[in-house]
């Protein structure tokens, strides 16, 4: 899986400034942030924490996430969508209705 490797993944959920911005976001909400996310190019720890915590609410989610999410990071290889209970991956030559 390429993408992030989890930085900051010790870092208590209430001491990364960026987890209380996910709260309350619904599942296309979190997906929109992500897809939006996945393109910019630029890396600093405060990009780290926020991508964390973007995982950390895609997790409590409770939907299968396994397409982009594992145990060691977040995958930003791939636009992703809401697909029943499953976020799966938008391939780059698939429609992406």
């Amino acid at each position: 899986m390429s993408g992030i490797i989890l930085t900051g993944a010790g870092l208590p959920d209430d001491e990364n400034e960026f987890t209380a911005r996910f709260v309350g976001k619904t599942a296309e909400q979190l997906i929109e942030t992500f897809n939006r996310e996945r393109k910019k190019q630029g890396w600093v720890s405060a990009r780290g924490r926020f991508l964390v915590a973007l995982r950390s609410a895609f997790q409590a989610t409770m939907l299968d996430c396994s397409a982009f999410i594992s145990e060691n990071g977040m995958s930003l290889s791939h636009p992703i969508r809401l697909r029943g209970d499953t976020i799966v991956l938008i391939s780059d030559n698939a429609d992406s209705a």
